[in-house]
């Protein structure tokens, strides 16, 4: 039987190629023994390593798996929810808007700040004993909202000389002072210098 002639037995191969061939073939195709690519050498070492470290990491060194660092992050989150919290005195802005909604929120927010505040921020809020309340600068504040005006009013600084007035104000005169508050923020009225540090929101 004559042997058919394929375009491989017509291929010539020079003598490096010759010496890279490996003495082998499958269905006709034969192989060149080339290096692998540096790159893949260098990534799939590369891969052994991390694999032998993160192994040893989290198996003997005593590493968190990733349920605990779940509960560890979740820690973090639950606490930083309970300092708003604290922060907000459990502020209910629906239930503050119903209450602006259902009454004069203007008089009676005038009204609760003449009597217990002027005293120290003076009528405008410019700011005598207590700080001035119409610029942007805050002493105790890193944001200034309904929910954090109202936590502070409650619980005060004894360190600022900022009363707590949650045992001498009733939830409505409390939303009152918020109110009276949020008119003045940023309005910057000429009074006392600014006192703590600027605050954007």
């Amino acid at each position: 039987m004559n042997h058919q002639k394929t375009d491989a037995d017509n291929i010539i191969l020079n003598k490096t190629e010759e010496e890279l061939l490996l003495d082998h073939n499958y269905d006709g195709i034969e192989e060149f023994d080339y290096p692998l690519p540096s790159w893949w050498s260098v990534t799939f070492i590369g891969g052994v390593v991390f694999a032998i470290f993160y192994i040893y990491f989290y198996n003997f060194a005593g590493a968190p798996s990733l349920k605990e660092e779940y509960i560890q992050e979740m820690s973090k989150v639950n606490a930083i929810l309970e300092e708003q919290r604290k922060l907000t005195g459990n502020f209910d802005i629906e239930e503050y808007n119903a209450w602006a909604a259902s009454t004069d929120a203007d008089e009676m927010a005038n009204t609760v700040f003449q009597d217990n505040c002027a005293s120290c921020h003076l009528e405008g809020g410019t700011g005598d004993i207590g700080p001035n309340l119409t610029d942007s600068y805050w002493l105790n504040l890193k944001e200034v909202s309904h929910g954090t005006l109202y936590g502070f009013i409650r619980v005060g600084n004894e360190d600022n000389g900022m009363p707590a007035w949650q045992d001498l104000l009733t939830k409505e005169e409390l939303f009152a002072a918020v109110t009276f508050l949020m008119k003045l923020k940023n309005t910057n009225q000429p009074g006392k210098e600014p006192q703590g540090e600027k605050v954007l929101k």
